[in-house]
């Protein structure tokens, strides 16, 4: 049996390393080949098929893999970020894998993150409709007063004119000169949000820790080590349907 023709941004975002709006950029910037030939938008191959970015053969992973990373500071979310250490490094034997992140913590941000080879796991959790939640330890430099905490429940704007959706179980912790940390949850996945957020109220976030993403926490996990999980525990852990 022939396998099935796909757009080369779709087949490389299910089977690849990159996503497809990524492979969307290189596509345009003529750095995609298909069997020796440069493509364009639209055109369409097999996973049987050559295909290369920047000359670099793309190996499609046909049996996905799934980890829980805790992050530490220092590791940036990115495969092109030539600033910090890559996040997968910290995954055994991670050259020999198509592996990356699902969305991003930002180098100074701790925490949980997925790190995995399936491009369509990671196009349903970035939708904008999967509203799954994204919980965070935020320590900030200053106390918070009632009205700061309801304007950040209900929602702020961020520099950009974007309004932010309500936020969940919103819960001061600590709230103490120099001890001031919330614990909450937000539903979005905006750059930054969570440091914008408390800009947005005069408020400056000192450090910054995910805890929780869905049902999956960053129990037992300790920083810069990672759990593998089979595809049914990260999709039912994510509150996606598992197939």
């Amino acid at each position: 049996m022939m396998n099935k023709l796909e757009r080369v941004q779709k087949l490389i975002a299910n089977y690849g390393a990159y996503s497809r709006r990524q492979v969307d950029r290189f596509i345009e910037e003529g750095r995609v080949k298909v069997n020796g030939k440069t493509i364009t938008l639209g055109d369409k191959a097999t996973i049987d098929d050559k295909v290369e970015i920047d000359g670099k053969i793309i190996k499609f992973n046909l049996k996905h893999e799934y980890f829980l990373l805790n992050k530490p500071k220092g590791y940036i979310c990115s495969r092109e970020d030539n600033y910090g250490k890559e996040a997968i490094s910290l995954v055994n034997n991670y050259k020999n894998r198509n592996l990356f992140t699902i969305g991003r913590l930002d180098v100074g941000t701790t925490g949980l993150i997925i790190i995995t080879t399936d491009g369509e796991l990671s196009n349903k959790v970035m939708s904008p409709r999967s509203q799954i939640k994204k919980t965070y330890l935020v320590w900030v430099n200053k106390p918070i007063n009632k009205e700061i905490s309801l304007s950040l429940q209900r929602g702020v704007e961020l520099d950009d004119g974007y309004v932010t959706k309500k936020t969940k179980n919103f819960k001061i912790i600590s709230n103490e000169n120099g001890k001031v940390l919330i614990k909450m949850t937000i539903i979005e996945g905006k750059k930054n949000q969570i440091k914008r957020m408390f800009k947005a109220v005069d408020r400056e976030v000192v450090n910054l820790k995910r805890i929780q993403i869905a049902f999956h926490k960053i129990d037992k996990i300790d920083s810069g080590l990672y759990r593998r999980l089979s595809k049914r525990e990260m999709y039912e852990g994510l509150g996606i349907n598992y197939e």
